[in-house]
Formats: structure tokens, C-alpha cells, sequence
């Protein structure tokens, strides 16, 4: 479990969670927990999300697309227009499916990711937790003090896991 309070001005906690403290608890925390040959399940949040290298897309530098498309021995004109360069690219993209840092690492380990599809919450079971989770915090909370949060929240996932374990 990670909890944190968020720093952020906004008010959203986007602001502090990103790939950099996602992979920091990923390391310190998940990994030296999780059972062997673990299958983790991922959604399409960002931060468990960034590719090895950049993704390209129709607004990526020209030497940027011939470099992809050179990396891959998929033969090209460099003198062609950057729409017809993307145009290659989108034909080949299926075959170079994009890796993943946090699948990387995970694989050192011994471990494997599943992927959600994108816009599928209902299959990602974590989003029926959360849900249990913050509707017993609002019935709950009476005193707005962030400890007490904290904890309606640890007895939130405390009960959540024993119904499921």
C-alpha cells in the first residue's frame, strides 16, 4: 500500500503520483513482496505507462521517424514528407508493440504484466476496491483530520482484504 499526502496545489494527486515515485515503490515496496512468477494487472493510468523509448506519433521530428523506421530495417526514403514517413510508421507500428519500463523490470524479476484494454474500468477489480474503500471513508469520516483519513482508508483495504483473501 502507498499512501501519501499530496502536495499538489490543484488538488490532484496526478501532480505528485507520476512514473518516477510510481517505480521507486515499485522497487522498494511491491517487489520484494510479491510471490514468485507474479502476473501483474495493469491499467492505462500513465505512470506504470512510459515506454523504453519515445512514443511516434504525426508531430514527432522527421530524423525522429527515420531513426524509428531505421532501428526496424523498414526501408525508407529520407526525402519523403514527415505524413508520408508516418504513414510507413502507422502501416508497422502493430508489429513493434511498445515496451514498457515497468514490464522491464518486472520481467528481471521473474514476473509478467497483463495489460488492460483502455476505457474497461469495469475489468480492473482495483476500481471496485477504491470504490468500497472511499465510500466507507465518507460514511465515516466525522473529523476531516487527515490521520484519520489515513486511517478509515488502511481499514478500508485491511477489510477489503479479508472479504477477497
Amino acid at each position: 500500500m502507498l499512501i501519501f499526502k499530496s502536495g499538489a496545489k490543484s488538488g490532484d494527486y496526478h501532480d505528485d503520483m507520476n512514473h518516477q515515485h510510481f517505480m521507486k515503490w515499485v522497487q522498494t515496496k511491491l517487489l520484494p513482496n510479491l510471490p514468485e512468477q507474479s502476473v501483474l494487472v495493469i491499467d492505462n493510468a500513465s505512470y506504470p505507462n512510459v515506454t523504453m523509448e519515445p512514443n511516434i506519433t504525426s508531430g514527432s521530428l522527421k530524423k525522429n521517424m527515420i531513426k524509428w523506421l531505421y532501428d526496424r530495417y523498414i526501408p525508407c526514403d529520407e526525402k519523403l514528407t514527415k505524413p508520408e514517413l508516418y504513414k510507413i510508421i502507422s502501416d508497422n507500428k502493430f508489429r513493434y508493440p511498445p515496451v514498457y519500463k515497468l514490464d522491464a523490470l518486472l520481467e528481471e524479476h521473474g514476473h509478467k504484466v497483463l495489460r488492460l484494454p483502455p476505457y474497461h474500468p469495469e475489468l480492473n477489480p482495483i476500481e471496485k476496491i477504491w470504490a468500497l474503500v472511499k465510500n466507507g471513508v465518507a460514511a465515516h469520516n466525522v473529523t476531516f483530520k487527515l490521520a484519520d483519513v489515513e486511517t478509515l482508508t488502511k481499514k478500508g483495504f485491511k477489510s477489503c482484504q479479508r472479504k477477497s483473501g
